[in-house]
């Protein structure tokens, strides 16, 4: 055997004996040579060997018979070790000179100074983040209740909120608050990805249909039932749910007993008038699950997520609770909350709103007074609904923006089934673009549609 001097030889010397051992090399009674022998043979102290024979001992590999010497010990269904397999080469991310991704934000610049400083005192504050509490910390649950009172209407307290790591801890822990025989229905088109979400835990789910107005609770079936739903901005269509549709929704669920979670993924982005209210701001029956994160708004790798719990599902949760703890550092809980109550979250907000509407206004005017193209431009988000009226498919189109080293995605990425469609429905994001870049893209983007166009 050979020593690299990058471990102790004691270590070394075990390492060997034990994959001699696990491999079959050495087999079960086999006598090993006395610790002088070895040690004079390796040019190794006895006390080394004495170390590593000792460690094999205790570990069960050897056995140690007075006076007579160290043996292969009988480990039962002992599996020969086999070599790790090479480890495959990194992936590199698909190179592509224009990315319309409606989920990507190049302008997340955080954390910013304001944040860093904010973590800086959090560091220094030895009660709260020695202290657990299972719901997250009252310091942020406290600035997200009077966040959400003031921006999305919602009638809430800090005890209402529970904190976690992202929509699918949020959606475990529903599962295990929810009713068991009640299936879980997803908007159709919507965030297809949920799925493996409800797989992997073997839930059920189903789809439901997705109007230019919305869910529409008239075509929902009298079954009680788990409606995960995006009023307020469609994913990804964007549309907005309307008043008497969010009413007959709320009176549904009351009627059968079922619960609505209200997903209010991109809320902040809205560029004209008032934001539209929450649908949580409606509830007086308490069957709404109201969800939301920071992942737009501050940076999707700070993976801080929050719902407003119904009172009994928050009371089971607590019940529930000793399995299920907050998994967000306290640090980084007790600085986000001291960001929000300075103010910089709101100010942020104001700044990003400006920066994406001027982004949307130069992609939505892009395609305007071209009858080859219409614009669906919610004036909301990230994204519009771009439609190419070309002869082609969808599918063909984005493949064909592929090849030219454009990404983005159409609608049927996003359709359980087949689309009903009668031209391609193109998702623009404008979010992952400098204003440079974005116009590059656009006009090439364009120009492109306008070529698969002429040629199909």
């Amino acid at each position: 055997m050979h020593f690299n001097g990058d471990e102790p030889l004691y270590e070394a010397l075990y390492e060997h004996i034990k994959d001699a051992v696990a491999t079959g090399a050495m087999r079960e009674g086999e006598k090993l040579p006395s610790k002088r022998d070895l040690a004079r043979h390796l040019g190794l102290s006895v006390n080394t060997v004495t170390a590593a024979y000792d460690q094999l001992v205790d570990e069960g590999y050897l056995i140690a018979k007075e006076r007579v010497g160290y043996f292969v010990a009988e480990i039962e269904n002992l599996h020969k070790k086999i070599a790790p397999a090479p480890a495959a080469p990194a992936r590199e991310a698909p190179a592509y000179d224009y990315d319309f991704d409606l989920n990507k934000n190049a302008d997340y610049r955080f954390p910013d100074n304001h944040f860093k400083k904010c973590l800086q005192w959090a560091a220094e504050q030895k009660e709260p983040l020695n202290r657990r509490e299972k719901e997250g910390l009252a310091e942020l649950r406290g600035a997200v209740a009077d966040y959400l009172k003031a921006s999305r209407g919602v009638d809430v307290e800090a005890e209402d909120i529970l904190l976690s790591a992202g929509m699918e801890y949020l959606l475990l822990i529903l599962f295990a608050l929810l009713p068991k025989d009640a299936p879980f229905r997803l908007e159709n088109p919507g965030y297809i990805g949920l799925k493996k979400i409800f797989e992997q835990n073997r839930v059920p789910y189903d789809f439901m249909a997705v109007d230019e107005a919305g869910v529409d609770p008239d075509a929902l079936t009298g079954e009680r039932s788990i409606y995960l739903v995006t009023p307020s901005h469609q994913f990804p269509t964007g549309s907005i749910l309307r008043v008497d549709r969010r009413i007959k929704l709320l009176n549904h669920v009351k009627a059968t007993g079922s619960y609505i979670i209200e997903d209010d993924y991109d809320s902040e982005y809205k560029y004209y008038g008032r934001p539209i209210p929450a649908l949580k701001s409606l509830d007086g029956v308490d069957r709404v699950i109201y969800m939301s994160n920071f992942s737009k708004s501050l940076s999707p790798t700070l993976r801080i997520s929050f719902m407003v719990l119904p009172r009994p599902l928050m009371a089971r949760y607590r019940h529930l609770s000793p399995g299920m703890n907050c998994p967000i550092p306290n640090l980084v809980q007790l600085a986000l909350a001291r960001y929000m109550r300075e103010g910089h979250f709101e100010r942020r907000l104001n700044r990003q709103r400006k920066i994406y509407d001027e982004r949307r206004k130069i992609a939505a005017e892009a395609f305007l007074g071209d009858d080859l193209f219409s614009v669906d431009d919610k004036r909301a988000g990230m994204h519009f609904i771009l439609t190419c009226k070309v002869n082609g498919s969808e599918a063909d189109l984005l493949a064909y923006l592929k090849k030219h080293r454009i990404h983005m995605k159409g609608l049927s990425d996003f359709s359980q089934g087949e689309a009903q469609e009668d031209y391609p429905r193109l998702i623009v994001g404008y979010g992952n673009m400098s204003v440079d870049q974005l116009k590059e893209g656009l006009a090439e983007l364009k120009s492109l549609i306008k070529n698969f166009s002429a040629a199909s």
